[in-house]
């Protein structure tokens, strides 16, 4: 008996209404943006920043009102492939963008929804086509799907997953509670090494740069000129990752300064590897050595959330120069900072070998969580299935 399927055998694909964004209102029935849905996970309404719809409906807007079960997918921009399941009693309008997957079988929506997480990576590669990544509805409609004529037997591959996920899901919160943990015990120590000390403005313990950022025709990534660094997208650790060079630049950070994000997010730092150009999502810290770029980094990383809180703006929050130079920090006295330094890097020594450990095991846990389905969807999960 046949076991696959295309798609739209077993399913309605079609994409949401174009409203624009003079019908959005505050109150009425919701509707679902790109933004509402996060991967994976089911599709929320939003508490701040979520439009509503309140007029009458006409036909085309009905055929954009959701209900319960209904599977989305991200169709363009930076989220394509995203994918969520509407778990909500009530209706809501699909906005633009969002691919509708509705089960034509009213007990199948969770085994389709488990199919298409498995397509996440083949959605990506076949909406990188353009300027801006992009996939039509009737790719969707396309997709093979291991389909057993059988509900019993597709509800037998549903249990299987869920049972499998359970007890990964248990397992990924307790690396999680682990990780809490950690976070916490890296507050405390760095609490402890600043909470003494001469209150200062930034701005006049440390000379602080402001980046700009040249026009992207001066970028390249054949290694001429600067390391380039514009935001916390190659932040890692505690050194950036260098993707982009520019042979033309307006500000400069040396090997040692300590690089801001400035821009959402606000606060995230970096110790920059060499002489680099920074853009304007960037400031740079001067740093005289290595014991002061040290404590800087730590500086700022305790500081963290209390800079983020002195952002502005609207579309994203940024922070201006004269904020960041004001901004107040306990300063130990300089004759500490060795000291102080040294005895933060061998506390978190130990502690940040533990948390590598936690994070590749989460890393393991999401592999697992892929390998789970894909198994499923080769037929190989449950015995007859």
């Amino acid at each position: 008996m046949r076991q696959t399927k295309k798609l739209n055998e077993v399913a309605k694909v079609k994409s949401g209404f174009a409203f624009k964004s003079s019908e959005f209102a505050k109150q009425g029935i919701p509707i679902i943006r790109i933004s509402n849905i996060t991967n994976g996970q089911e599709v929320m309404i939003l508490e701040k920043n979520q439009h509503y719809y309140d007029k009458e409906l006409n036909e085309k807007i009905k055929n954009s009102v959701l209900k319960k079960d209904d599977i989305l997918i991200a169709l363009s921009g930076a989220t394509t492939g995203k994918i969520g399941i509407y778990k909500e009693s009530k209706p809501a309008l699909l906005n633009q963008r969002i691919a509708l997957i509705r089960s034509k079988d009213k007990k199948s929506e969770d085994y389709i929804y488990y199919f298409l997480q498995t397509k996440s990576q083949q959605i990506l590669k076949e909406a990188y086509g353009g300027a801006q990544p992009n996939i039509s509805p009737n790719t969707l409609k396309e997709y093979v799907i291991y389909y057993p004529e059988k509900f019993e037997d597709r509800q037998k591959i549903v249990s299987a997953i869920e049972t499998q996920f359970t007890r990964l899901d248990e397992a990924i919160k307790s690396l999680k509670t682990v990780k809490q943990k950690i976070e916490l015990y890296k507050k405390a120590v760095l609490k402890k090494a600043f909470e003494n000390g001469k209150e200062t403005e930034l701005g006049k313990a440390f000379e602080i740069i402001m980046g700009q950022s040249p026009k992207s025709e001066y970028y390249n990534k054949e290694k001429k000129g600067l390391a380039f660094f514009q935001g916390k997208k190659e932040f890692n650790y505690k050194f950036p990752n260098i993707e982009i060079w520019t042979e033309k630049y307006n500000k400069e950070a040396d090997k040692g300064d300590l690089l801001v994000s400035i821009r959402a997010p606000i606060g995230p730092c970096n110790i920059s590897p060499e002489k680099c150009a920074i853009g304007r999502g960037i400031a740079a810290i001067k740093a005289k050595n290595e014991t002061e770029s040290l404590l800087l980094f730590y500086l700022i990383n305790y500081y963290g959330q209390r800079l983020d809180s002195k952002g502005t703006g609207t579309t994203f929050k940024a922070i201006s120069k004269n904020t960041l130079n004001s901004f107040i920090v306990t300063l130990p006295d300089k004759e500490d900072w060795e000291k102080i330094v040294s005895n933060i890097e061998s506390k978190f020594s130990v502690i940040d070998k533990v948390e590598e450990v936690v994070d590749n095991s989460l890393k393991k846990a999401e592999m697992l969580r892929k390998s789970i389905l894909k198994v499923a969807f080769e037929g190989k999960l449950v015995k007859n299935g």
